[in-house]
């Protein structure tokens, strides 16, 4: 198996660019994404930060800082989709919402810019100070990603964040347009291990922090209580039970919300990481249920519903599935995961920006959790 540097020199030839002395992760270079001339999005700016701040690349690391400095938004959150626009011959924001936040990648850029405070303090020269970008940063997920009476991550910026009072929910808003989805959350912004770093650095609102911390948890024992695969959904809605519940349809991207889809996919690698941090024995059943569930398939596949059935068209495999899977089976140590490993460098040949980076990050945090 190819060393963990050999690994990142082909995924940093790959997908790191250059505009002017700006830096981004080119993840749509198959074209295989919806706007045709996407090409970079929040989501791959944070991996690319953290990447780039595992490896000590603090070059590579500047570069992406620029890239977020650039595209920040009213809110100082990174806008979500940046495009090529051949009219004006410039890089900027996708239209129909490129503008808006997206919760995963503004957390994976605040917790890269809290490691590489503990790596180097600075940028050369003293141009930026990481810890002085990323405080501002927290509050600002704080303030416009949390919602503020559930204590979850909300999708992103455009959703309200409801008003909280001494008397409890209003149903007000203070931030955000869009008002269907305020109790609406999604598990790959389950990002336990930044959480934590916020809760550590993040002094202001570190009792926050530790609030949505200890809900995400017990959100995640919840699910076990209703699937023992351990899969969680791409999508959870609040219900009157104080619990968020799988989707029972189509709420934001397509009928397979309620099932284990290319959200979810990353819920292993995240949760597993933060356990390799803490050893928080809340979240270990869950690693345990999804490592078994894993470990019992002949091979892991590109989606599952949550009873542990194949999404019926998926007959592929995937590295944004295999990776996360064989990262939680490594985790517990289950006795099967030699096999997955292997599966995994069978897929490597299949190169794409999501499961290149998924892969990368699961290396990296496997090696290194807490990041510094």
């Amino acid at each position: 198996m190819p060393s963990i540097d050999h690994k990142y020199q082909e995924w940093r030839s790959a997908y790191v660019r250059a505009w002017g002395d700006l830096l981004y992760i080119d993840y749509n270079k198959k074209g295989e994404v919806e706007q045709k001339n996407a090409i970079t999005c929040s989501e791959a700016i944070g991996y690319g930060m953290l990447i780039s701040v595992l490896m000590h690349n603090q070059q590579d690391f500047d570069g992406l800082l620029r890239w977020f400095l650039h595209f920040r938004n009213k809110n100082g959150l990174c806008a979500w989709q940046q495009i090529d626009d051949k009219s004006s011959r410039t890089y900027c924001n996708a239209p129909d919402g490129g503008s808006n936040s997206a919760t995963d990648g503004d957390i994976d850029i605040a917790t890269a810019l809290f490691y590489a405070s503990r790596v180097w303090g600075r940028s050369p020269c003293g141009r930026h100070d990481y810890r002085q970008i990323a405080i501002p940063l927290c509050k600002a997920i704080w303030d416009h990603e949390i919602n503020h009476f559930t204590f979850m991550p909300t999708l992103g910026d455009w959703v309200k964040v409801p008003e909280v009072s001494a008397a409890g929910y209003s149903g007000g808003a203070q931030y955000g347009s869009e008002g269907k989805y305020n109790d609406v959350t999604r598990p790959s912004d389950f990002i336990l291990s930044g959480f934590l770093t916020f809760y550590n650095e993040d002094v202001e609102r570190s009792s926050q922090w530790a609030r949505v911390l200890d809900t995400i948890i017990t959100n995640v024992q919840h699910q076990m209580t209703l699937n023992p695969t351990g899969l969680i959904a791409d999508f959870l809605k609040f219900s009157a039970n104080g619990f968020f519940e799988p989707a029972q349809h189509k709420l934001l991207e397509s009928d397979n919300d309620k099932d284990y889809n290319w959200n979810s996919c990353r819920v292993p690698w995240r949760l597993s990481t933060y356990y390799l941090m803490t050893h928080d024995a809340r979240v270990y059943p869950a690693l345990r249920a999804q490592a078994d569930f894993f470990g019992a398939l002949p091979e892991v596949q590109a989606g599952y519903h949550l009873n542990g059935h194949r999404i019926n068209d998926r007959s592929y495999c995937d590295m944004s599935y295999t990776a996360p899977a064989s990262m939680v089976m490594w985790t517990v140590r289950h006795p099967t995961q030699r096999r997955v490993q292997d599966e995994m460098e069978r897929l490597e040949s299949d190169r794409s920006y999501f499961g290149d980076s998924i892969q990368m990050l699961c290396l990296l945090q496997a090696r290194n959790p807490r990041g510094y």
